[in-house]
């Protein structure tokens, strides 16, 4: 189903199972308006899902379906039984293969995965390519919402999957553990969008999540080149590591790549930097290495 593709599907494997009810399909697209200093706003795309989408596809968005609104930071991970509560009134079970798919803003298609994965969704593929495409390729589309008997569904969250603060403040001094910036080299250094206050977490390497991906479809880069990223980066000197960003939306991408590498002993630290520089007493570097 997706040999070397990792957790990715073609648009012709969707294509071909779209009335397979052994999957469950979703759509995840959001649009894109930075807001710095601070959270950007990754606005909802429901409108769109109205007016058109894959058949059979359900509608879930990264912030307000999939994050906290109590949470204390923007893009709070939801609560794992809130996730199973959602997807049961859709009527999806976990013995599915689900299928997401999103719009050219990749990160976020990203994140839902790590979201969905993270509340223990067993089988979370996402399609290789984005709606825009699929719309492009003549692929059918519908407005035809999904009227599917409620269920439930059964999983355990994975815990070790999400890190926080007072973990990250460990690893500053634990050198078995590496922590992984995924914004871009500009931030890495403490220049241009910046959440609060500028800079990285001491000690971090650069991986950004534009660097692991193919920008026009969001699918990772081919696996000889994601090893050279990582080991090039530096990766391969810890035992363990930690995905950051912002607002641990671009460190689902590093985090996917990583987790399809096969890398163990991966987590992403949740509240990220909006969370880390609101402490003054947090430390962060600006500059080069």
């Amino acid at each position: 189903m997706h040999s070397d593709n990792g957790p990715f599907v073609s648009a012709d494997w969707l294509e071909e199972h779209l009335t397979d009810p052994a999957v469950a399909i979703i759509d995840v697209r959001a649009g894109f308006q930075p807001q710095p200093p601070g959270p950007s706003d990754f606005f909802s795309m429901r409108s769109e899902y109205l007016q058109d989408h894959i058949p059979g596809a359900h509608y879930l968005h990264m912030v307000d379906d999939l994050s906290d609104p109590a949470g204390s930071f923007p893009f709070a991970a939801l609560a794992a039984t809130k996730i199973h509560e959602l997807l049961g009134k859709m009527g999806i079970s976990n013995d599915q293969t689900l299928v997401i798919y999103g719009s050219d803003i990749h990160v976020v298609t990203h994140r839902c995965w790590w979201s969905l994965r993270q509340a223990g969704a067993n089988k979370v593929r996402l399609m290789d390519t984005t709606y825009d495409h699929w719309v492009q390729d003549g692929r059918p589309v519908t407005h035809l919402l999904p009227d599917d008997p409620p269920c439930e569904f059964e999983a355990l969250e994975v815990s070790e999957w999400v890190t926080h603060k007072d973990d990250v403040t460990a690893a500053l001094s634990d050198p078995a553990v590496g922590l992984v910036n995924a914004l871009s080299a500009e931030q890495f250094e403490g220049l241009g969008q910046h959440y609060g206050r500028p800079g990285r977490i001491p000690g971090s390497i650069s991986v950004p999540a534009m660097s692991v991906i193919d920008p026009l479809t969001g699918a990772l880069r081919q696996r000889s080149e994601l090893e050279n990223v990582f080991r090039d980066a530096g990766a391969d000197d810890f035992e363990s590591l930690i995905t950051y960003c912002g607002g641990g939306i671009a460190a689902s991408t590093a985090f996917l790549a990583l987790d399809t590498l096969g890398y163990t002993n991966v987590s992403l630290y949740d509240g990220s930097l909006l969370e880390w520089a609101q402490d003054p007493e947090a430390p962060l570097e600006v500059g080069s290495e």
